[in-house]
Order: structure tokens, then C-alpha cells, then sequence
């Protein structure tokens, strides 16, 4: 018999891990948190264009980057979207992690993702 951590920490843990993970490939772009916020107002401005109603915001950077307001607005548009489908990938994770019976389970969903399972002791 092996005796280790409550399943509930071991749980903890390996959200701690799949968190981390997910922050990581949501902030491999670089972009600075600060300006990570803006996105959420030109997602806004984006979702405006594309209901075809104007946006200066959205003009401005599209004509900028020699495109269209609704070419732009479809790019932020499509970025978003892949920010929502990482979001819900990292809870479908968590999930499996609460619904794991024991701790080969939670390991196996970890090494999934290519993650190990650190309990490290503090003292």
C-alpha cells in the first residue's frame, strides 16, 4: 500500500498544473496583460462591424493594416474564438480531473498533455 496526499489535493494540484499549461499557450503570442484586456473592447467594436454598424476603433486599425473593417473584424473575431476554445479545452480538463476516481487517473490525465504531477512538501 502507498500512502500520499488526499485525492482532493492531488486534484488541486493538477488543475494548478493544467492552469498553468493553458496560461502558458494562451500567452505564447507575448502580448502584455494589459493590453490582453483590449482585446475584450475590440471584440465588442468587432461584433458591431460585423452587424454592420460602424466602429471607428475597428476603421482605424483596418485601414492601418490595409484592410477592411469587416476583414479586421473578422480577424479579431476569429482570434476570440480561439481564446473561447482554449478556455473551454482547460475546463473540459478540470472536469476529468474532479470525475478521476484516484491518482493514476489524475497522472494519466495529466501526461495527456505532456504534464507531470509535482506534490512538493513545503517545510
Amino acid at each position: 500500500m502507498i500512502f500520499g496526499p488526499p485525492l482532493a489535493q492531488v486534484r488541486e494540484v493538477a488543475k494548478r498544473t493544467v492552469q498553468a499549461h493553458f496560461v502558458g499557450i494562451a500567452e505564447s503570442d507575448g502580448t502584455q496583460p494589459t493590453l490582453r484586456a483590449m482585446y475584450v473592447l475590440k471584440l465588442q467594436e468587432a461584433k458591431r462591424v460585423l452587424a454592420d454598424e460602424p466602429s471607428l476603433m475597428i476603421e482605424q486599425e483596418a485601414e492601418l493594416r490595409g484592410l477592411t473593417p469587416r476583414e479586421m473584424a473578422t480577424v479579431i473575431s476569429n482570434m476570440a474564438e480561439q481564446s473561447r476554445e482554449l478556455e473551454i479545452a482547460r475546463m473540459k480538463v478540470n472536469i476529468q480531473i474532479e470525475e478521476a476516481k484516484n491518482e493514476a487517473e489524475v497522472v494519466e490525465i495529466l501526461e495527456s498533455f505532456g504534464l507531470a504531477l509535482s506534490m512538493r512538501v513545503e517545510r
